[in-house]
């Protein structure tokens, strides 16, 4: 949803950056960091940028970014640090700027002040399923033999 919402209005904007998987890649090593020149070289389109810290990142950003039109989507936030360090304040942006955060944590949104917040709904299971099979076996429905397989999994992952 978020991706196809990224790619219908990134056209309106001076930059774009979609952060995939901020909560895994954060959990890495210098994680921060590298979501950080991420998002730094791909709203400035200047290459590779180099970033030796989170502090060092948030003065870059700050500094460059504070008068671009940028759209820059987080997704799969987890943590508050993670939108300290990509996010920070309102100031740090232009007005024109749209940063969207998709999160399982609405207290992380709230925490950090966002001011419009929209709630997705839960699939039913039936379009779960749905889902589920088109990605796994590229049908609608499970293959044969793997219908209680298929249903665990749906489950699992709400």
């Amino acid at each position: 949803l978020t991706k196809a919402l990224y790619n219908s209005i990134c056209h309106r904007f001076e930059c774009a950056c979609f952060l995939l998987n901020v909560r895994k890649i954060s959990d890495q090593e210098e994680g921060l960091v590298r979501l950080q020149q991420t998002l730094l070289s791909k709203l400035l389109g200047e290459g590779e940028i180099k970033v030796r810290s989170v502090e060092e990142g948030i003065s870059m950003i700050k500094e460059k970014l504070s008068k671009k039109r940028a759209l820059i989507v987080l997704d799969d936030v987890d943590k508050i640090e993670q939108l300290k360090a990509l996010a920070g304040e309102c100031d740090w942006f232009s007005d024109k700027t749209r940063i969207i955060i998709t999160t399982r944590d609405k207290y992380l949104l709230t925490a950090h002040e966002v001011e419009k917040i929209y709630e997705t709904k839960l699939l039913s299971d039936p379009e779960s399923l749905e889902l589920f099979c088109w990605n796994a076996f590229k049908m609608t429905r499970p293959k044969a033999n793997y219908e209680d397989l298929s249903n665990q999994a749906i489950h699992y992952a709400q």
